[in-house]
């Protein structure tokens, strides 16, 4: 993988349209084995990266079930056949989601936001609406994270007091739309603080902004997109399978 976040991206995009397009056990065994490598490279996010996909783990066999059976009530497809197409459809929404997984993991969402901001630079547009959404972005990457650890501190010290011992999803309901609308507020308000200062400091008088950390997006890069590119393209004309 690449260390652009560009790159990284365009080559798991690449590879979702690639699986996709596959349709043998030979082609998707391929696939296997590069998430597998990929996840050898990546040893350090595999924990976090399960965590993640437990609940489409859960969710895929239950998914698989209802197709069956609703393929079996409104179609007359055999079950061998019906099962066939179920697996092979498990197989390919497992695979994506892994390896965007370790995409997603792998790169940072604000170097992608950075990345885009240093290549909008080098057109030099003055549209005010495109720094509105990049402001939006960086807004929202940067106040969510605290907001999920902030819901994460209540949730264990009402646990660790005793206060909620009921751990049935109605009352977690309940108790987020108690809990919840306040913790929101309080990020409103701090997205505020920030905005008004961002305005006294001059926010869009000058548009595009510049960067102050630009990650480069040159001929090199454009190399390696290049090169994914055609590793797929030469895959899939020339693959004998």
């Amino acid at each position: 993988m690449s260390k652009h976040p560009f790159v990284n991206l365009w080559f798991f995009l690449g590879f979702s349209v690639s699986l996709l397009a596959t349709d043998t056990y030979i082609g998707w065994s391929i696939h296997l084995a590069v998430v597998m490598g990929l996840a050898l490279l990546n040893r350090s996010i595999i924990p976090t990266i399960m965590k993640r996909i437990k609940p489409f783990i859960f969710y895929f066999p239950i998914m698989l079930i209802f197709y069956i059976g609703f393929s079996l009530l409104l179609t007359d497809s055999s079950i061998g056949h019906i099962t066939n197409e179920a697996f092979f459809g498990l197989i390919k929404l497992t695979l994506m989601v892994g390896a965007m997984m370790i995409c997603l993991e792998s790169t940072p969402s604000q170097d992608m936001v950075t990345m885009a901001r240093s290549m909008w630079v080098k057109m030099n547009r003055p549209w005010r609406w495109v720094e509105d959404c990049f402001l939006f972005l960086g807004m929202t990457l940067r106040f969510y994270p605290t907001f999920q650890s902030n819901w994460t501190a209540v949730m264990h010290s009402r646990q660790s007091l005793g206060i909620s011992t009921d751990d049935s999803r109605l009352a977690k309901v309940k108790m987020a739309a108690k809990d919840m609308p306040g913790m929101l507020i309080h990020q409103l308000r701090r997205s505020g603080d920030v905005a008004t200062a961002m305005a006294l400091r001059g926010y869009g008088n000058i548009c595009p902004r510049g960067v102050t950390h630009p990650i480069p997006f040159g001929r090199f890069q454009v190399f390696q997109i290049g090169v994914i590119t055609l590793g797929y393209w030469i895959y899939h004309q020339y693959a004998p399978f």
